[in-house]
């Protein structure tokens, strides 16, 4: 069995002057969101052995606060090409950085394509607003076989609370 975390970053900060889109970070309610979002996803007794999140500093931010929140010393990978990625990278990113041991992993990315993702996976349409985390279950063995599979949606957490 496989878990699959799918995270969109908590609320950003507008871009400052001389800033880019890739610098932008989160404004402290961003910052609280993303830790309620975290405990209410340990009080549901997921754990995490990895985390994968775009390299721009708000999902950077949004990954660490996470994974403080649920598994501290869990290993956080930051990937420049999951910035503004298609539903299909973020579903690629998988076997390419977790080992075979693992068993749960978070990825944290943008809109449009980590919401496609989901949407794909729960196969329905869904809003899915600054900090929304869905958790998936695919029946593999390998993290190459998650991509191609269908997982069952567990839990939706939005708006700081469980919806699912």
């Amino acid at each position: 069995m496989k878990t699959v975390l799918l995270m969109r970053h908590a609320e950003a900060s507008e871009p400052q002057s001389g800033q880019t889109d890739f610098q932008r970070v989160l404004t402290p309610a961003g910052q609280q969101m993303a830790r309620k979002t975290a405990e209410l996803a340990s009080a549901a007794g997921f754990s995490l052995d990895r985390v994968i999140a775009s390299a721009s500093v708000r999902t950077a931010q949004t990954a660490e606060i996470m994974a403080l929140g649920m598994a501290p010393a869990v290993p956080i990978v930051l990937r420049e090409e999951l910035y503004a990625a298609a539903a299909e990278q973020f579903a690629a990113a998988l076997p390419h950085h977790c080992f075979p041991d693992e068993s749960s992993v978070l990825v944290v990315g943008h809109n449009p394509g980590i919401a496609m993702l989901m949407c794909h996976w729960a196969q329905r349409v869904t809003p899915v607003p600054p900090a929304t985390l869905m958790v998936f279950q695919f029946s593999v063995q390998d993290w190459d076989q998650v991509p191609g599979s269908s997982g069952q949606l567990l839990h939706l957490f939005s708006d700081g609370r469980k919806a699912l």
